[in-house]
C-alpha cells in the first residue's frame, strides 16, 4: 500500500493491435493472427488481468526463428508457476500443442 500512495500506476493490458501492427509494418512475414488467438485463449484461462501474458515477448523482427525458444523458456515456466496445481491447464499450452495453432 505504501508504494501505491507514493507512485502512480498505469494498468497495461495486452494490446493485440500493437502486436498485429508491429508485424505488418515491419513486414516480418510472421502469421500473427494464430499467435493472437493463442494469447487470447491463454489469458482467458489465466482469468486475472494482473497476470495476463503480454505481447512484448513477441515484438521481434525474427519471431519466426525465435518463437519456440521464447515459448519454452519464457511462457511455459511462467505457466508452470502460475498454474502450479493445475497440470491440465499448463499442458494445453505446451509448445507442441500451440505450435500448430501459431504456425499455419
Amino acid at each position: 500500500h505504501a508504494l501505491r500512495r507514493r507512485f502512480a500506476f498505469l494498468r497495461l493490458q495486452p494490446n493485440y493491435d500493437v502486436l498485429r501492427n508491429y508485424h505488418q509494418n515491419r513486414d516480418t512475414g510472421f502469421p500473427v493472427e494464430g499467435l493472437i488467438g493463442v494469447l487470447r485463449r491463454l489469458n482467458t484461462q489465466i482469468n486475472d488481468n494482473h497476470f495476463e501474458v503480454g505481447i512484448s515477448f513477441f515484438l521481434r523482427e525474427k519471431l519466426a526463428e525465435e518463437i519456440e525458444e521464447i515459448w519454452k523458456m519464457e511462457i511455459e515456466p511462467y505457466l508452470d508457476e502460475y498454474f502450479f496445481d493445475q497440470d491440465k491447464k499448463v499442458d494445453d499450452f505446451r509448445w507442441d500443442k500451440v505450435d500448430r495453432e501459431i504456425k499455419p
